[in-house]
């Protein structure tokens, strides 16, 4: 344990981790203004909704937009929850023995699985991309 808050220490007094949340910070955002703003464009132009409309890929494209905007919020969501249960370990040693404050720090410890959740996101948002632009070309 004492090596783990180390590791912690050292990777704060490095100055990555505030880069690190600035990056993850700025890359949400712009998943989250994406993935509202694009069909925000659909509902208030009238010619952009028609002609994606006439291309058949109108449902498609709302959907994979609405998706990675859940998965933004899920992501945020769970890691929200997962830090509360590790900050909360922290003020009050007994809760680190709970499965709670166990399963958020090994989730917080699984980079993979914030990556895969991005890489959904940008996966969703790239096709629902291409398929606009497609109705347009």
């Amino acid at each position: 344990m004492a090596e783990e808050e180390d590791r912690e220490d050292k990777a704060e007094d490095s100055g990555f981790y505030e880069a690190y949340a600035g990056f993850a910070r700025a890359l949400r955002t712009w998943f989250i203004a994406y993935g509202i703003g694009g069909p925000v464009i659909f509902l208030t132009n009238e010619a952009a909704s028609k002609t994606l409309l006439a291309s058949g890929a109108a449902r498609a494209v709302a959907y994979c937009f609405l998706l990675g905007v859940t998965l933004q919020i899920l992501t945020a969501v769970l890691y929200k929850s997962a830090m509360w249960h590790l900050y909360m370990g922290e003020l009050d040693p007994d809760k680190q023995s709970r499965q709670f404050y166990k399963a958020s720090d090994w989730l917080t410890q699984q980079y993979w699985l914030e990556v895969l959740l991005d890489v959904g996101t940008l996966a969703l948002f790239g096709w629902a991309t291409v398929r606009t632009l497609n109705a347009f070309a």
